[in-house]
């Protein structure tokens, strides 16, 4: 088995004219005389019904895609794979061990309530701790963060992982050795914070539509398994101003086949993918609404 690169193709079509998204950024830059739609709706294929919406339960894109537009973590990557800010707006770094995370101000979770530094930390412990059996438990140790491998082989407590708040909008994390890709890890949607109060409230129900609450550019308000999940915008999120769509509904549509066709029927705006055996064709017929995407990725069979 070994990471594979190849060629991802997907349909999209958009009735709001030529919109550039941003990788890192997940808004919109509208360009200067786009006439834009009256209803800013979108409807796409997930592929498959996610197993959670809680970012340390689950493991592959089908939940993570969903997250991603639910929650913002540190940094992003942008598409010339430079580190972008997000909730962290500038950082520093001493000898390459000890990065200082600086906060955005003013940044609130769904429900108003401020984002700090402090929720940061809780939500990396959660991450590392064995009781919560994250998948990506291993990761921050990956990253080389301090007592992060101790921690996930029970070996130390989690309020010794190396990251601590030094106020509320400043966050240390500090590596027992230089890493020269711990600043684009930061990106993996493993390491978003998450809301301690919430989790400690509401348990595992705490990602229901009537509980959630996130720090991205959408939250949920309906989850109808192996139906839809639909999300709205977030006017509380930091880049709300950069926000087009208003409204997305994710349906979870494993067959490639069905996909396409529901494509062409107008029922849906993007496919997650479409048949190799169909590619030609459509690429004849839809033209540049077929879009070819490299994509990094394991597979294991």
């Amino acid at each position: 088995m070994k990471p594979q690169t190849g060629p991802r193709f997907a349909l999209s079509l958009l009735a709001t004219g030529i919109i550039s998204i941003s990788t890192a950024a997940l808004a919109a830059q509208v360009p200067a005389g786009t006439t834009l739609a009256e209803q800013q709706t979108l409807v796409r294929n997930n592929g498959s019904e996610p197993a959670s919406l809680d970012p340390h339960k689950v493991e592959s894109n089908v939940e993570f895609d969903i997250i991603s537009d639910l929650f913002e973590g540190l940094i992003a990557i942008g598409k010339d794979g430079s580190a972008q800010p997000r909730l962290a707006e500038k950082w520093e770094n001493q000898d390459n061990t000890v990065w200082t995370f600086h906060l955005r101000a003013g940044i609130t979770w769904s429900d108003g309530t401020a984002i700090t530094a402090q929720d940061v930390v809780w939500s990396w412990q959660r991450l590392v701790d064995p009781a919560t059996g994250s998948p990506y438990a291993t990761y921050p140790g990956n990253m080389h963060i301090v007592n992060a491998a101790d921690i996930t082989q029970g070996k130390k407590a989690p309020d010794t992982l190396g990251v601590k708040a030094l106020d509320d909008t400043t966050l240390q994390v500090t590596l027992n050795q230089p890493t020269a890709s711990f600043l684009p890890m930061l990106a993996h949607p493993s390491l978003v914070p998450v809301d301690k109060v919430l989790i400690g409230r509401f348990a595992d129900k705490w990602t229901k539509p009537e509980h959630f609450v996130g720090s991205g550019p959408y939250k949920i308000t309906d989850w109808v398994v192996n139906e839809k999940i639909v999300a709205v915008r977030n006017p509380r999120y930091w880049d709300d101003k950069h926000t087009v769509i208003n409204t997305v509904t994710y349906l979870p549509i494993s067959s490639e086949t069905a996909d396409v066709n529901r494509y062409k029927a107008g029922e849906i705006d993007m496919t997650n993918t479409i048949p190799v055996n169909q590619f030609a064709q459509l690429k004849k017929t839809l033209g540049a609404e077929v879009h070819i995407t490299p994509q990094l990725a394991t597979y294991y069979y």
